[in-house]
């Protein structure tokens, strides 16, 4: 997302390089930890002279982080799609094991779901049914015809909470409390951008938000998680 690490002037050009398959692509990737490493140190440098308490990064995994400098380490990567699915609780298991090795906490630092149905198999790449005008970066309206599924999207948060809970991860943050830029039209199914959103709010036009029933399970979920901590 920041410039300077990958070719391009925008987050959709960066985007595109990402895509990208052959040399240049593996050139850019390999290039990028030391560079990454070199700003990460400093920066918790920084921020450890003016802040107390744990501190992490939200990475990627080709990033190839460094996470000496850390308390936690952390990863974007708490998606269950389709490619995954069948082993996904073992590479959660994997990336716990990996931060008690290294003496650190563990976190999950995005993971979601849009809403409609068969987002959950897209995973982080729900949003793609949105046409985007490349111009503006502003959202033009649906690919295609979708249903709207708010059951899947809460189910499959709260099936991913119960592995994080079952392979040990100490804290994991949903993606994304409300995406203001995919508002929520009742009365016309392909300008409906919320079913792209993974919010767990539904955006009106006039920037007003109502819950989504991914908001009422991950408040149930960490209302009794709060009650089982206070009990034992």
């Amino acid at each position: 997302m920041n410039k300077g690490f990958l070719p391009g002037e925008t987050f959709l050009d960066r985007s595109k390089v990402l895509a990208e398959q052959g040399p240049r692509l593996r050139e850019l990737l390999a290039a990028l930890p030391a560079r990454l490493n070199e700003l990460l140190a400093r920066a918790v440098a920084v921020v450890r002279a003016r802040f107390g308490g744990k501190i992490s990064y939200a990475s990627l995994p080709f990033e190839g982080v460094d996470w000496t400098p850390f308390d936690c380490i952390s990863t974007d990567a708490g998606y269950r799609y389709a490619q995954v699915a069948d082993r996904f609780p073992e590479l959660i298991r994997a990336f716990v094991a990996r931060g008690r090795a290294l003496g650190k906490l563990v976190a999950i630092t995005e993971f979601g779901c849009a809403t409609y149905r068969g987002a959950a198999d897209a995973g982080p790449r729900g949003g793609d049914v949105i046409a985007w005008d490349e111009a503006t970066a502003t959202p033009l309206g649906l690919k295609g015809e979708h249903a709207r599924d708010e059951a899947e999207q809460a189910s499959t948060l709260r099936e991913l909470l119960e592995i994080f809970d079952a392979e040990g991860v100490d804290a994991a943050f949903a993606h994304v409390f409300a995406a203001y830029v995919l508002p929520h039209d009742p009365d016309e199914p392909r300008k409906d951008l919320d079913l792209a959103s993974t919010g767990v709010v539904r955006v009106r036009k006039d920037g007003t938000w109502e819950p989504k029933e991914a908001f009422s399970m991950l408040a149930g979920h960490c209302g009794r998680r709060s009650s089982t901590s206070a009990r034992s």
